[in-house]
């Protein structure tokens, strides 16, 4: 399996970041390749109508904050003792603290200290700020892994929505939050809300990288799942077929990738011969 190397210089340059929120996304994509890198090494899922259709205004699309935030205080937190509610560096603290405990697998600590450091990145930024949606995402990641499916995806949403309207609708740094709103939903099955926001993925992915690029191709084998799981076995298989066409000349048929793509088309084929024959 290919790896993508993290290349992040000082942040200033714009292929430092391309590379940083690339990667960002394809730890997403593919988790088993990026544990222990931190919680953006999870492959959690994702996918929203609302990011897919800002067709609306961007002002529109953001989910409404609930009274006292996101980062509403537990009493099992770990921070519920005084806080400057603009301490930056004390934000900064809880989400290292809560990294920690997510490496412990402690996900309840987790999310008590994810969202303590929420809270105050709300209260010191306010709600549009591109690091309020990072936090939200380690929260999101969390409850996510506690299959608080509901709570993931109103975060996710938001975050996504903040980016967007922070970068634009293009910018590299969409990747990561289209990725987990896109996995938290094919996890959830919520098929009809994973594949708009996949082939969204994709589409970035081709713009910045190249149409045969890897990540277009695992992200393109997403939407191929999607459609299996709703029994669209046309669609699968064609798919399944577009992942080939860019991962077979980079591999080579025998490699385990392709071999796997290959046994899911094949099986998206005979559903689709099956339902045609019932049919019949």
């Amino acid at each position: 399996m290919q790896t993508v190397e993290m290349h992040i210089d000082d942040g200033r340059t714009w292929l430092g970041q391309l590379y940083h929120f690339v990667t960002r996304a394809a730890c997403t994509l593919w988790g088993p390749a990026c544990r222990g890198a931190g919680r953006s090494g999870q492959w959690t899922a994702l996918a929203v109508g609302m990011a897919v259709a800002l067709a609306a205004s961007p002002g529109q699309a953001v989910p409404a904050v609930p009274a006292g935030g996101f980062g509403m205080p537990t009493p099992v937190s770990p921070v519920n003792e005084a806080i400057v509610a603009g301490d930056l560096d004390a934000a900064g603290r809880l989400s290292d603290l809560g990294d920690r405990y997510l490496g412990q697998d402690a996900l309840a600590d987790a999310e008590a200290a994810f969202r303590g450091a929420l809270a105050i990145f709300e209260a010191a930024l306010g709600p549009a700020d591109p690091r309020v949606a990072d936090s939200m995402t380690a929260l999101a990641d969390v409850r996510a892994e506690r299959r608080d499916f509901t709570g993931a995806e109103s975060l996710y949403q938001r975050a996504l929505a903040v980016n967007e309207m922070a970068y634009g609708p293009d910018d590299a740094r969409l990747a990561s939050p289209l990725a987990n709103l896109a996995g938290l939903y094919l996890t959830w099955e919520r098929w009809d809300q994973a594949i708009p926001l996949y082939l969204r993925l994709a589409n970035l992915f081709e713009r910045l990288l190249g149409a045969d690029d890897f990540h277009v191709a695992m992200t393109l084998d997403h939407v191929a799942e999607a459609y299996a799981g709703q029994a669209h076995y046309a669609e699968a298989e064609e798919f399944y077929g577009r992942v080939l066409a860019i991962l077979t000349p980079r591999l080579g048929s025998d490699n385990p990738v392709v071999q796997r793509v290959l046994t899911e088309q094949a099986r998206a084929r005979r559903q689709l011969e099956l339902s045609g024959a019932k049919k019949s």
